[in-house]
């Protein structure tokens, strides 16, 4: 019995010597030698942030926000902050991810849409939009996250701003405005919009292509994907998708662009060099947001009508796992553990 145990005890000193110790956290087993990640995904009618394990696929907490939630999320580049806000009311909640709790309350005076973060975490931008023309609805604003308040506020000539991205550099960012068909360009050193482009009819969502040479825009009542050429800032082609283009992402590589298709109800994945759609999922429900996971491996696409989260292998383009969320889900983003 004795020899049993020394043996035991070796083998886990070799395990744990080389990296491949494996350790549980609360109910989650987790490969210490891995990068793993945490999913946060607001539901709207619920006033709800889901937090998805993405090392088990498995639903493990929720935040409480109000009411309803805001259709956009933030989480700092340090894995430390999460930006939520209450849609209607005009609050933006800072959350202590390690914490678990709210640790500040912004107030902002605005409807609050998009909530999205420049890559090097200083600035978080709010877009006021709504599926109307009212000029309470044309605003952006800045929130500075050392100090967590609204230094800066945007009127812009655009209609209604929903969705909004950035450069890698963190030099400008693109705003999707879904009243005036175009984007806006901000110069966030100056706080200034310095450029507008055309681009399909609603546009809803930008995303950058890796290189920042172009910028793929996806237009709901078009049901289609503007591409623009950043060098001319101009829109200089338009793939046709399905009807409710409404979200769009883009693999790390650059080769592929995924858009979730609401009217539709389909999953599209495009080829970025050929600039046509090379494959089709349907989906029962209503695809609305989609993202894809740090590691490149899934995409998590959110459905407006079942209440789930879909999650695709990218390379196969199967469904590996369906959860159950709240109400109305949005957008994704991933905080690493």
């Amino acid at each position: 019995m004795r020899k049993r145990k020394l043996i035991i005890s070796g083998l886990l000193v070799v395990l744990i010597l080389s990296g491949l110790y494996i350790y549980k956290t609360g109910n989650v087993t987790t490969d210490a030698s891995k990068n793993n990640y945490l999913a946060y995904i607001p539901n709207v009618d619920d006033g709800t942030v889901s937090i998805i394990d993405t090392s088990n696929q498995t639903i493990v907490d929720e935040i409480k926000v109000g009411e309803s939630v805001s259709h956009g999320i933030a989480i700092t580049p340090d894995n430390l902050k999460l930006y939520t806000g209450d849609l209607d009311d005009g609050k933006v909640f800072v959350y202590d991810i390690k914490e678990k709790k709210v640790i500040k309350t912004i107030e902002t005076n605005k409807r609050i849409h998009g909530i999205d973060i420049s890559p090097d975490g200083k600035y978080v931008l709010l877009a006021s939009g709504a599926l109307e023309v009212d000029d309470k609805y044309n605003y952006i604003q800045y929130i500075d996250t050392e100090i967590d308040e609204v230094t800066k506020t945007i009127k812009s000539d655009a209609k209604s701003p929903a969705h909004i991205d950035f450069t890698k550099d963190s030099k400008y960012a693109y705003v999707a405005n879904v009243m005036s068909n175009d984007i806006s360009i901000i110069d966030i050193k100056k706080g200034e919009i310095i450029d507008s482009i055309k681009v399909g009819i609603m546009p809803n969502e930008v995303e950058p292509s890796p290189d920042d040479k172009f910028v793929y825009v996806a237009n709901v009542q078009e049901g289609s994907i503007s591409v623009v050429d950043m060098a001319v800032k101009k829109e200089i082609d338009k793939i046709k998708v399905s009807p409710g283009t409404h979200g769009v992402a883009v693999t790390s590589d650059g080769k592929y662009v995924w858009t979730t298709n609401r009217f539709g109800k389909i999953v599209a994945i495009i080829d970025a060099n050929k600039r046509e759609v090379i494959k089709t999922i349907e989906l029962k429900g209503e695809p609305n947001h989609v993202s894809i996971s740090p590691n490149g491996q899934y995409a998590y696409v959110t459905d407006l009508e079942s209440n789930k989260l879909i999650i695709f292998d990218t390379k196969t383009y199967k469904v590996i796992n369906e959860l159950e969320i709240g109400k109305q889900p949005h957008e994704i983003d991933f905080a690493k553990i």
